[in-house]
Parts: C-alpha cells; sequence; structure tokens
C-alpha cells in the first residue's frame, strides 16, 4: 500500500475483532507530527473548527464562553480586530504547522501589512502590522501587503523525524517503535501472534474526529476506527485547596442562590473578562503545562505525556519544549492574566531588499520584503510589530481585547452578556428567583482561583463558577448567620 497519498495519512492497525477495540497502530513521524499538532491548538481554534464541520467538539463550558463571544456587540471591544482575534486565534507554532502532511488548523496563514504613505515618504520609523487596516502612526491604514523571506524548513519531519517508526496506544499514548514495544500491548489483550492487521488512509475530516473524540474519550482511535459512538465523558479535575497572598488579583461579585448554594451569575469589569476570554487564545499544550496532573482531558493528558516522555533525540531542534509549552501568540494575550500562561516573545522584524538568484549566482528578482532574520535582506533596516488592538499609541500595550470601562455579568456555566445601561439586573439569569434568595460576596480571583476555574471549565458543560469555587460556597453557608454581612475573600 503506498503512503503518499495527497492529503492524507497512511495508518496501520491491529483491531481486537472480539472486543472491537484498536489494540495498537504503527505509523511513520508524518501521523505523529499531527497527532502532536494537537497541543498547539488555541481552543477557540479548536471550537471554531467543529463548529465548521459540523462536529460539535464538546470543551465544557469553552463553548459556552466562545459563543457568547460571537454574540457580543463590537462596542465592547476595543476595536474590530479584538473580536477576530478571539475566535480565530493565531496558532503559536504556525510556521511549523503550516508544514504537516495533513493541516488540521485551517486558520488563515499571518500575512503583514505596511503603511503605503510611510514607505512612501520614507519614514525612519516604519510600523509593521499582522492584521490589515490597523491605524498607523500617520493615521493611515496599513493595506500594503508585504511579503515575508524565511529560512527553508528541514525536510525530514515537523516535530519529530518525519522517517522514524512509532506506535500508537488506543489512548494515544505514542512510543517509540520496537520489537519490544510492540508485542506488549497484544499480550495485555490475550493476543499470542498478530493478527487483523488493517490499514487505512486517513483525511483530515477523521483526523478532526480524533481530535474532538481525544478530548473526552480514552479510546479515541476505537471510536473512529471500528466503532464510531459518541463517547462518555471521560474528564474530571481535583481542585487546587491552596491558597494564594499573591498581590497579583482581579476582583468579580460573586450573587449566590441561597436556597441552593449555587453561583448565579457573576459580575465583573474588563479586566477579568480580558482573562476569561484569553482562554480562547491558549494553546491545549500550555493548559495541560499548567495542570498536566490535576487535570484528566481524555486523552489529551497521554499525547502530552508521550512528548514528555520520547527522547529528545527523535524531535526536530527545540521542537519537543516548545510543544510542551506552546505559549500564547504574541499579542493574543492580556496584560491581567491570572493563569501567568507565557506569551511568545515578539519577534525582530525587518524591513530590506529580497534577493533570488539561481545557481550560476543571476539573479531572478529583487524586491522589497521583511524578514526575522537581519542576514536575509540587504540593507535591512528594524521595524516595529504593532499591537492591533492598541496600535495608535493612545492606550497602553497589550491592553486586553474588552473596551474600558465596561461592566459585564456571567452565567455560573460561563455565559457572557454586557452590562446595559438600561438595567443592572441580568434577566437572562433571574427568571423565577426571588430576590431575598440572594446573596452577594466579593471575591479576588487570584491564580489558585483561576486554576481552578479553567480546570471546571474544561470538564464540565455547566456550573464552572460553582465548582471551582465550592469551598468558598461551603465557608459562606455557615457563615450565613451573619445578617446583612460581605465576605471579602
Amino acid at each position: 500500500m503506498a503512503s503518499d497519498v495527497e492529503g492524507k495519512i497512511y495508518l496501520k492497525y491491529w483491531v481486537d475483532t472480539k472486543e472491537e477495540r484498536v489494540v495498537m497502530a504503527e505509523s511513520s513521524g508524518d501521523f505523529i507530527n499531527v497527532l502532536f499538532s494537537f497541543l498547539t491548538l488555541p481552543l477557540g481554534t479548536i471550537i471554531r473548527l467543529g463548529n465548521r464541520l459540523d462536529q460539535r467538539v464538546d470543551l465544557g463550558c469553552i463553548n459556552h464562553l466562545y459563543e457568547s463571544i460571537e454574540k457580543l456587540e463590537s462596542d465592547v471591544f476595543w476595536n474590530n480586530i479584538c473580536k477576530k482575534m478571539l475566535l480565530s486565534p493565531r496558532n503559536p507554532l504556525e510556521g511549523s504547522c503550516q508544514r504537516l502532511k495533513v493541516k488540521v488548523d485551517d486558520t488563515e496563514p499571518t500575512k503583514y501589512y505596511m503603511c503605503h504613505n510611510c514607505l512612501k515618504k520614507g519614514s525612519n520609523e516604519l510600523l509593521l502590522s499582522s492584521f490589515i487596516d490597523v491605524k498607523c502612526k500617520c493615521g493611515t491604514l496599513m493595506r500594503k501587503e508585504i511579503d515575508m523571506v524565511e529560512e527553508a524548513a528541514g525536510d525530514n519531519g515537523v516535530f519529530v523525524k518525519g522517517d522514524a517508526k512509532f506506535l500508537i496506544y488506543d489512548d494515544l499514548t505514542v512510543l517509540r517503535s520496537s520489537p519490544s514495544e510492540s508485542i506488549k500491548p497484544p499480550l495485555k489483550f490475550g493476543y499470542t501472534e498478530f493478527k487483523n492487521m488493517k490499514e487505512k488512509y486517513l483525511d483530515r475530516n477523521e483526523i478532526l474526529i480524533i481530535l474532538k473524540q481525544a478530548l473526552t474519550s480514552k479510546s479515541p482511535l476505537t471510536d473512529v476506527l471500528v466503532k464510531m459512538g459518541e463517547p462518555k465523558p471521560q474528564n474530571c479535575f481535583l481542585p487546587d485547596m491552596s491558597s494564594s497572598d499573591s498581590k497579583d488579583f482581579v476582583q468579580i461579585k460573586v450573587i449566590v442562590r441561597k436556597s441552593n448554594n449555587r453561583i448565579l451569575f457573576v459580575e465583573a469589569d474588563g479586566d477579568f473578562v480580558d482573562f476569561l476570554a484569553s482562554i480562547l487564545t491558549t494553546p491545549l499544550g500550555s493548559i495541560l503545562n499548567l495542570s498536566e496532573d490535576i487535570l484528566s482531558l481524555g486523552s489529551i493528558r497521554n499525547l502530552y505525556q508521550s512528548v514528555k516522555n520520547l527522547d529528545s533525540s527523535w524531535f526536530i531542534e527545540s521542537s519537543k519544549k516548545s510543544l510542551l509549552n506552546p505559549k500564547v501568540n504574541p499579542h493574543f494575550g492580556c496584560v491581567r492574566n491570572l493563569l501567568n500562561v507565557s506569551q511568545d516573545v515578539v519577534s525582530e522584524y525587518w524591513y530590506g531588499l529580497g534577493v533570488m538568484k539561481d545557481g550560476k549566482g543571476h539573479v531572478l528578482w529583487e524586491k522589497k520584503m521583511i524578514s526575522k532574520k537581519q542576514d536575509m535582506l540587504q540593507n535591512p533596516k528594524a521595524i516595529k510589530l504593532l499591537d492591533p488592538r492598541s496600535s495608535d499609541g493612545v492606550r497602553k500595550h497589550e491592553v486586553g481585547f474588552m473596551k474600558r470601562p465596561c461592566l459585564f455579568v456571567m452565567s455560573d456555566d460561563l455565559k457572557v452578556l454586557p452590562m446595559t445601561t438600561t438595567s443592572s439586573i441580568p434577566g437572562p439569569f433571574m427568571k423565577g428567583v426571588p430576590l431575598d434568595d440572594l446573596k452577594e460576596h466579593l471575591v479576588k480571583m487570584r491564580k489558585p482561583q483561576a486554576l481552578n476555574l479553567l480546570r471546571a471549565s474544561l470538564t464540565s458543560n455547566k456550573d464552572a463558577f460553582t465548582r471551582s469555587l465550592f469551598f468558598l460556597l461551603m465557608k459562606w453557608q455557615f457563615q450565613r448567620f451573619i445578617p446583612f454581612g460581605r465576605c471579602v475573600q
């Protein structure tokens, strides 16, 4: 069976026909590179990919968060670009993922723009934008697309070496292929010889379904290759009970329904909603880097652990480190990030003359281009990449996504609504609830509480605030004998 069908990846796997399950699979690095690329996908991208293919991805309350951001009017954001950044966040390892044999992420590749007016005048301070129609310091919209010249990538793989062989278990545990490793799964399930070997080409849709199943199922390969079905949720989290005296916190107002000791809704300003929305721009690998030991997310943790356990010699350059913590794409984070998720460093950019020559040294073409490598251009000049959310210099750099001042209300399952000027009562969350059944508390959200909220949001499609702050709810319940008091944390 040939292994070079365009747009598909060849996979060899063994099936236990009695139990109807995949025992194990074997593949080249091409398939492993695609599997490992799951870790580079921001959560917002995963939701969007599922919606586009009518394969709704179950990411707990993150689905509600994404849909809420999608429905928000543009006037609550700093500008029109902010909403696009949250709904279609860029992959921090975009350059590598563009070289995959099957591209899972269909986000439009980054394009770069400069100001035609400043170029024409020969300005000494040139600016660069990764979005069209960002306002230059001179007041002109940046619309002149400029090509990027980059170093040629190697042809032996993306994250792992393409000609290497690997074993994949049903739960996405990945091991190097060797005789000693290949006999373990069959022996575990009572096999004495290899039988029922099958072969298949996987296309992009099937790989996307593996991603979908991997987020909730412990057997995504069986789900896709043998018996397709909706898995029972396998996600859970252990709340972090630790406290923190960190000075970095965001205060929110929590409204609790006394009769059932559950959080009805939360009020917060733009700082907290920036943090919440920035979860959509955070890659899976960075989330596992924060929560690997206490977050079960289908089979994704096994995939992450496999990257950890595989010898570094099987990876291309520093790709192992990048997969374990892909970081957030530059300018796609926020200042008040309670989780302290690393944001990738903004690269240096250079503008100059790009020249292409043939093997004999004859110039084929030359034109003005940009590059991240100074020595790839003639007469290079340093240029600055703008934050599209605060490009005009009036607002603080990397202020976030939401306009200030602006207040929001959030339901327990992360539905977000702006506080209107006509009413401060969030009607959608108050139906049938008597006012005397409510209690108000102020909470200082620090990293432990933010981590609990993230984990609860990923592992359940409801009660994110109630589950993450349950220890405070228990404390407040015992303090109910204090009349008219507010509990400040």
